[in-house]
């Protein structure tokens, strides 16, 4: 689709996939617009104007978060290369956002490029595994890690996957492990797409979805919003969702387990992120506060960052949080255990 969405690509494209052609008005402006099915089964459409260049070039994908998600590319600015035109400007939009503002300033064309495939077997959660933490306390790895938490008559779960069949695989999870209650609550750290796009799923099975309460209105729009090229469960069967907004604290309890949530103070990864502890089992599960790397103590990954290390750890001691065992959402990929003592070197070798 990156490619479909160039001049060029749209063009190639546009010509082996048996295009439509249209005359539309926008504005002043008068476009011969150009038209093919793509492999999702969404238009693309082409605006060409009347100097014969491809201006504009839009379509539809699917998002698990937002659903059928407009995806426009804009270019401008067409100049004379060594007899290629091509646009000097390009402004790319997602949802009517712009992800992409590039200008150009030489064009070769033909270069060489050695451009590979991704690997093969992407979009598949890893196989799910668990353990116990604590008495009916249970980690649940399945790419992203969750936790959850066996209450009287029901079922917690923190942190809800980065997709749903990552959502669906902890579920069932959660299932096996806790069998014959519901999912009551489902807790979110924060509202990246990475860390809310198995919610659906959880809205799907009736959850209440726990977050910070700036997201509140967003997640209950993100619900209602349409999955027709990719439509997954609460596409096909709706229901209408619960969310629950906090703000700087928020205690579940059963007389027996508890957990406490909190706000991060002056994150600057999300303004509402939060984390979940189990004062009894003495656990934090955090998302992209720490990312430890894959073999304990080794050099941060590309994921970390060590101003969001220290926040979290500033928070950590201004809660007086009595930790021992750290659960990272972003769990390292060998599923080793992660300890509050991990955690406290990696902080002090960034500060040194």
């Amino acid at each position: 689709m990156d490619f479909w969405t160039t001049p060029y690509g749209f063009l190639k494209a546009a010509a082996a996939n048996s295009a439509t052609v249209a005359s539309q008005k926008i504005g002043s402006k008068n476009y011969t617009v150009v038209t093919f099915i793509g492999q999702n089964k969404a238009k693309v459409n082409g605006y060409i104007n009347d100097q014969n260049m491809v201006e504009k070039v839009e379509t539809w994908i699917d998002n698990p978060v937002t659903g059928d998600t407009l995806l426009e590319a804009v270019y401008t600015g067409y100049k004379d290369f060594g007899g290629l035109k091509f646009p000097t400007k390009m402004v790319r939009k997602q949802g009517d956002y712009p992800i992409l503002d590039r200008t150009f300033t030489d064009v070769k064309p033909n270069a060489p490029a050695n451009i590979q495939p991704p690997p093969a077997g992407g979009g598949q959660p890893p196989a799910t595994t668990s353990r116990q933490l604590g008495d009916g306390v249970y980690l649940i790895l399945s790419g992203y890690a969750s936790i959850a938490v066996d209450f009287k008559d029901y079922i917690v779960v923190l942190e809800g996957g980065n997709s749903e069949a990552n959502a669906s695989a902890i579920i069932a999870e959660a299932k096996r492990l806790i069998p014959n209650k519901p999912i009551k609550y489902l807790f979110n750290t924060h509202s990246h797409f990475d860390h809310s796009s198995g919610l659906r799923r959880f809205m799907a099975e009736g959850t209440t979805i726990i977050t910070h309460e700036q997201n509140k209105r967003y997640f209950e729009k993100v619900a209602g919003l349409p999955h027709t090229l990719n439509p997954d469960i609460l596409a096909k069967s709706p229901k209408k969702p619960s969310i629950e907004g906090m703000t700087d604290k928020k205690v579940l309890t059963d007389g027996n387990h508890v957990v406490e949530l909190y706000r991060l103070k002056d994150s600057t990864h999300n303004d509402g992120l939060l984390v979940a502890y189990l004062p009894r089992e003495k656990v934090l599960l955090q998302g992209d506060g720490w990312n430890p790397p894959n073999e304990a103590d080794a050099a941060p990954g590309p994921l970390n960052n060590a101003i969001y290390n220290k926040n979290l750890m500033d928070n950590i001691q201004r809660l007086k949080l009595n930790i021992e065992t750290v659960v990272p959402v972003h769990y390292p990929p060998n599923n080793r255990p992660v300890t509050m003592a991990e955690f406290t070197r990696a902080v002090e070798k960034l500060a040194n």
